[in-house]
């Protein structure tokens, strides 16, 4: 592409010959070539040189400046300019004495101290908060109903701030804004537990040890999969990156395909995606991964382990599963869990 600007006489002409395209696709042009004249165009003679005897009193600027002799710094004819000396900046609390950061901040900082957690949106601890709901009438029905459960929620001075119309047989899409009444304490919360994943160097290694290898698939009548192509491809960091070896059986994988597959291959783990559906079709294929494991004899020599942006490890545990990853998770922590296990049994 360089070569190609200096053939044409550097870059200006080559912006004038439309090098440069809005496809992305170099060197094919498809007609969208961004055209703009050196010469007379937009903007010609805006540009204006400098005096010679040009003298701005700033210390920090663009361009030329002529500094009288005898001068140390830009400033100095001015006293200094407000980089230089900090005395010359005037700060101003604010215009309203009564309403301004200060004092909100006064009217918070208890809270702060105790650690008390409130959702916010215009102003700190306002506790105001976002939700939005589908409710299936028309919309001077939606508008009134969706107040309503805001005010059972607990919500004080619930408002609509926006509203659309699905189809007259669908319902009124509603966004509401709403304040909650009460803090969450911190010391109170139970965070969630995150998943450690080991070295990368100790992946690497006992991958060259010990050949590890896995089928995967999205299970039941699910055809997503984006996530799982990313646990498993190297591209994206996935645990091909270690030497982990994958058979992927694509999306709508029945569960008995995936155990059969398994066994075929001599895999040591099955990595199942899928989704968490409205009638639990994702507990129903957990229980049919394990209950066909059991069956065909090979579910102690098999991880069962699942994964989607909405499945969790408890849920997962719950139902029979080795474990479950959810939104966040990199190939590394598959690998790790994996890893884990091998050692733990080796």
């Amino acid at each position: 592409m360089l070569e190609e600007i200096i053939e044409m006489g550097g870059f200006f002409n080559a912006v004038e010959q439309g090098m440069f395209v809005d496809n992305g696709f170099y060197p094919e042009r498809m007609g969208d070539g961004i055209v703009r004249q050196k010469d007379g165009g937009i903007g010609a003679g805006t540009v204006v040189p400098r005096d010679q005897d040009y003298m701005a009193p700033v210390c920090e600027h663009f361009g030329y400046n002529n500094l009288p002799a005898g001068l140390v710094k830009d400033c100095d004819p001015v006293g200094g300019c407000t980089l230089c000396n900090h005395n010359k900046i005037k700060f101003l609390n604010e215009l309203d004495e009564d309403d301004n950061v200060e004092k909100r901040l006064q009217d918070i900082r208890e809270y702060r101290k105790k650690d008390l957690i409130k959702p916010e949106t215009e102003w700190s601890y306002d506790g105001v908060i976002q939700i939005d709901m589908t409710i299936p009438e028309s919309s001077e029905y939606a508008e009134a109903a969706a107040i309503e459960i805001c005010r059972k929620m607990g919500l004080e001075d619930p408002e609509v701030i926006s509203m659309k119309v699905l189809h007259p047989s669908e319902g009124t899409y509603v966004e509401l804004k709403g304040k909650v009444p009460f803090f969450i304490n911190k010391k109170d919360l139970v965070l969630p537990k995150k998943t450690e994943a080991l070295s990368e160097d100790v992946l690497f290694d006992f991958c060259k040890k010990r050949v590890i290898k896995v089928v995967a698939g999205t299970v039941g009548n699910d055809e997503h999969n984006v996530g799982l192509r990313e646990i498993l491809d190297i591209k994206h960091g996935g645990i091909e990156k270690y030497g982990i070896k994958y058979v992927y059986l694509g999306t709508s994988v029945p569960p008995e395909k995936m155990i059969d597959s398994a066994i075929e291959v001599g895999a040591d783990a099955v990595l199942a995606s899928m989704i968490v559906t409205h009638n639990d079709i994702h507990i129903a294929n957990m229980k049919k991964l394990n209950d066909i494991a059991v069956e065909k004899g090979v579910r102690d020599k098999l991880l069962l382990i699942v994964g989607g942006t909405q499945i969790s490890n408890d849920m997962a545990m719950e139902n029979s599963m080795d474990a479950g990853f959810g939104r966040g998770t990199k190939g590394a922590h598959v690998a790790s869990f994996i890893v884990k296990n091998m050692m733990k049994n080796s």
